[in-house]
């Protein structure tokens, strides 16, 4: 009986532990199971770009622009006076030489009359000198004959020498009294030239009441009204040719010399970047912020065969448009007039610093990599270091994605 007691408990026993050992296997698999579907779970899908090689047009944004004018200047008053007439309006188109402002000063009159009567006193002067030369001229002629006749006498011993010397002693007198009288009417005429001279001058002065345009343009600012009085030297009106404007940018050497290749450029500007400070009128046919502004490198300093590593871009702006004014912008778009061919990736791929990105891993997960980038054109961006052609990154840069989490491709087009 004990027998077969101990047979039945060791039967009961090798159960238990059957059933024990079966329990942790099937655990054990179980858990690989769920191990599993938790990973699979948590295999996000992206969207996924490959890197390419693409033309591109360089573009960038231009912070705090200085857009001005070679050719604008003041209309300036050159006489003191009051403003009696102001012929032109803001935005009128005028001509070089072409009248602005009248100025009225009323001393110029009087010094006129005053100028003219000195002159005719100077001219009475100059008529009595002549009178004056008249008679010295003829008292000298009379002391000449004199002086021949008593020299004949003094020879014929008929007059004695002291009567001679006497009468020799008047044509001197006479000869340096004419002279007195030359120099008399010498001093007058200069008087009466120096005076012509002066009312000239009042008379080129009192012309500049007329106060001119100095270059031909459109007026940007009248600086004074009717009725104002202004001093010689005050600005009236501004005044500039603004159909080609200009503006300077500081850059990399390697910036400047990719530029310069094409030696133009594109630029277009923000809707709020376009309101008239200066309340110019805009042209027809413009078309506000999608304009194209051609732009043009007029200089670049110091030149490209000098070394330097930054250098100054001078550009000339076509603004037949009427657009823009000499003034400051925050916010200019700048875009290269010839592509450049280059390994790119979406500029969304990459972080605010545009120096690292995610990149599909064989083993289903992300890597972050750090990348060297150059151009962009606003929609992409080029790789100079990090990538290879055929990579594929993550299409847009978010902050909870890290490095080596699980994650899928989905390319554009894959179903």
């Amino acid at each position: 009986m004990k027998k077969y007691f101990y047979l039945a408990l060791g039967g009961v026993f090798a159960f238990i532990f059957g059933l024990i050992f079966y329990g942790a296997y099937i655990n054990h698999s179980d858990e690989t199971k769920i191990a599993e579907s938790m990973a699979s779970r948590h295999a996000i899908p992206l969207k996924g770009a490959k890197a390419t090689v693409r033309q591109i047009y360089p573009r960038a944004v231009l912070w705090g622009v200085d857009i001005f004018s070679r050719e604008q200047t003041d209309a300036v008053a050159l006489i003191d006076g009051r403003i009696t007439a102001v012929n032109v309006t803001r935005n009128d188109n005028v001509t070089a030489g072409q009248t602005l402002f009248v100025l009225q000063n009323e001393s110029y009159p009087v010094r006129i009359r005053q100028a003219e009567s000195d002159i005719l006193r100077a001219e009475s002067d100059i008529v009595k000198a002549d009178n004056e030369i008249i008679k010295a001229e003829t008292a000298l002629a009379n002391a000449q004959h004199d002086l021949e006749r008593y020299k004949r006498l003094l020879e014929k011993e008929a007059v004695n020498v002291s009567k001679f010397e006497q009468i020799e002693m008047i044509y001197k007198e006479a000869q340096i009294n004419l002279r007195n009288v030359k120099v008399q009417k010498e001093q007058a005429v200069a008087q009466r030239d120096s005076l012509q001279a002066q009312k000239d001058a009042i008379l080129i002065e009192s012309s500049y009441s007329n106060v001119t345009a100095p270059i031909a343009g459109e007026v940007l600012i009248i600086y004074r009204r009717i009725g104002s009085f202004v001093t010689a030297g005050t600005s009236l009106a501004l005044i500039g040719d603004f159909r080609n404007l200009y503006f300077e940018m500081t850059a990399d050497d390697k910036v400047v010399r990719q530029l310069v290749e094409g030696k133009k450029a594109k630029l277009n500007f923000s809707e709020k970047e376009l309101t008239k400070i200066y309340n110019t009128e805009y042209k027809n046919g413009n078309e506000g912020s999608q304009q194209i502004f051609d732009a043009t490198i007029v200089e670049v300093t110091p030149s490209l065969d000098k070394p330097a590593a930054i250098r100054k871009i001078l550009w000339q702006v076509d603004n037949s448009s009427g657009i823009l004014e000499p003034r400051s912008y925050s916010e200019v778009f700048c875009q290269a007039f010839l592509p450049r061919k280059c390994l790119t990736v979406p500029l969304t791929a990459l972080n605010n610093q545009k120096d690292s990105l995610f990149v599909f891993a064989q083993d289903d997960t992300i890597k972050k990599t750090a990348v060297t980038t150059g151009a962009e054109d606003g929609f992409f961006i080029e790789i100079l270091s990090g990538l290879n052609e055929g990579d594929i990154v993550v299409e847009s840069y978010f902050d909870n994605l890290s490095d080596g989490m699980p994650a899928t491709s989905i390319l554009e087009g894959d179903e």
